[in-house]
């Protein structure tokens, strides 16, 4: 059983749509979640959202499905480290734009638009995630010729299944 001590620098998948905006997130991306967080602490964690990344309770999200990666002590608290530095970085409108419209036609995203989304100075939540474990971690989730940052939250369910983090009833 993973406990809140061993979560600090794991990403949590968040299903289960609660609004409007969930539920449009996960029928574009045609995707079970529609936020990511990063844990930051034994009792916190971090997404970006409107406003700005933001630093919550984890029992906001107790619905959340949690990363196991076997991270060295070292990457633990970069990954947490890096994701708590940026709390407060403004969102993103328009690379949720750019995601959504690349997944609704079916066209792959440009690489100019890939290299703005890999950009750190304002993210969504799935980017965060993506950079925290990346930049923070040296750990590189998507073996593809994606720059990191080109990730919607549904990016990561792949990788969780392909890792056993995924539940077996889904």
């Amino acid at each position: 059983m993973v406990t809140k001590r061993t979560l600090v620098g794991q990403i949590g998948l968040i299903p289960g749509a609660n609004g409007w905006v969930d539920w449009t997130i996960e029928k574009v991306t045609k995707s079970p979640v529609h936020h990511v967080v990063v844990c930051v602490s034994a009792t916190e964690c971090i997404g970006a959202e409107p406003g700005g990344a933001r630093i919550r309770p984890m029992s906001d999200f107790p619905e959340a499905i949690w990363s196991h990666f076997p991270f060295t002590p070292t990457q633990r608290k970069g990954v947490a480290g890096w994701a708590y530095a940026h709390e407060g970085t403004p969102y993103s409108l328009l690379d949720d734009f750019v995601i959504g419209l690349s997944l609704l036609s079916g066209i792959r995203t440009p690489q100019w638009a890939e290299r703005r989304l890999s950009r750190t100075d304002r993210m969504i939540c799935s980017q965060l995630a993506d950079a925290a474990l990346t930049l923070g971690g040296g750990i590189r989730v998507f073996g593809d010729d994606r720059e990191f940052g080109a990730v919607y939250p549904g990016s990561f369910v792949p990788y969780f299944k392909e890792h056993g983090w995924w539940p077996e009833n889904d």
